[in-house]
């Protein structure tokens, strides 16, 4: 028995030494996050998320629009006129207005014939060296710048020309001599003309208003019944045309009853001195607005 406990003794020895003694785990080491986040979790923001700064609008348009428009060139518009003599013309528009002015007697010594295709006939008083208006064959209209004594209120549009007077006298004197007259106002498109029919008198500041600015002055320079040479000078001023053009004086034509009182356009040229240009035209001229001289012209016209 001794023999058998010291057996198992032995025994029991042996194996707790065959059997280890457990160690722990060692514990596992923590790895560092790393410096980017998983990419799960980054979402960059997208190009809408953050709406861009606002920016300042540019001081200057975009040179596609910044350029001004291109100019129109200027219409241009043209009156011819031809003189008959005396106060009488015929004035062609580019409109398509063809106006009888002033038409005088046939008792007058000009050649005259009807005159076919007119629209128009003024007439500045009703003196018979004025208002012959059975020179125009047909039915034009007649527009008469007196009625009953007193000035008629003219201011209507044929065919593209507004036609206006201004109201005159005949004489200095207020019409206590030769009576009342009316200035007739040619409006076209660019261009003005005025036919003074038998002016007397120097203007006021109101007529001159009135008639505004003018580039075409037709007036009358022969005295007597009339402005002479300087007085139509001094009108001239007044107006300060493009162009002025004598009517109302003495010719080789005129009956000897009419040119004996008057004198001829010499002196009214003359009363400019260098301040004007004076030529000697033909009977027909035409006149356009793109080509006014850049100075005062006297047009002395040809009645033949």
């Amino acid at each position: 028995m001794k023999k058998l406990f010291i057996v198992l003794i032995i025994a029991l020895a042996l194996s707790a030494c065959a059997t280890p003694t457990p160690t722990p785990a060692p514990t596992a080491t923590p790895v560092p996050p790393t410096a980017v986040p998983p990419t799960a979790t980054r979402v960059l923001p997208t190009a809408t998320a953050v709406p861009p700064p606002p920016t300042t609008a540019p001081t200057t348009a975009p040179t596609a629009t910044s350029a001004p428009p291109t100019a129109t060139s200027p219409k241009e518009v043209t009156a011819t006129l031809t003189w008959l003599g005396h106060p009488t013309f015929i004035l062609k528009t580019s409109s398509g207005l063809t106006a009888l002015l002033d038409p005088m007697a046939t008792t007058m010594g000009y050649p005259l014939t009807p005159i076919a295709g007119v629209d128009l006939v003024t007439v500045s008083h009703e003196h018979g060296d004025h208002n012959n208006v059975a020179l125009a064959t047909g039915s034009p209209t007649i527009l008469r710048g007196l009625a009953a004594n007193d000035w008629a209120k003219i201011d209507q549009t044929i065919k593209g020309v507004r036609v206006r007077t201004v109201a005159t006298y005949h004489d200095d004197t207020q019409g206590s001599a030769r009576g009342k007259n009316a200035i007739f106002i040619f409006d076209l498109d660019g261009l003005r003309l005025a036919h003074l029919g038998d002016l007397g008198h120097k203007l006021s500041d109101d007529q001159v208003k009135q008639i505004g600015a003018v580039d075409v002055v037709m007036i009358p320079v022969g005295g007597f019944f009339t402005l002479d040479g300087k007085g139509a000078a001094e009108v001239v001023g007044q107006l300060k045309p493009r162009i002025a053009i004598p009517m109302h004086y003495t010719t080789p034509a005129l009956a000897a009853s009419t040119a004996a009182r008057l004198t001829d356009a010499g002196p009214f040229g003359a009363a400019f001195g260098a301040s004007a240009k004076v030529t000697q035209t033909a009977q027909t001229i035409t006149i356009s607005s793109l080509k006014l001289p850049t100075e005062l012209t006297v047009m002395v016209m040809s009645y033949k």
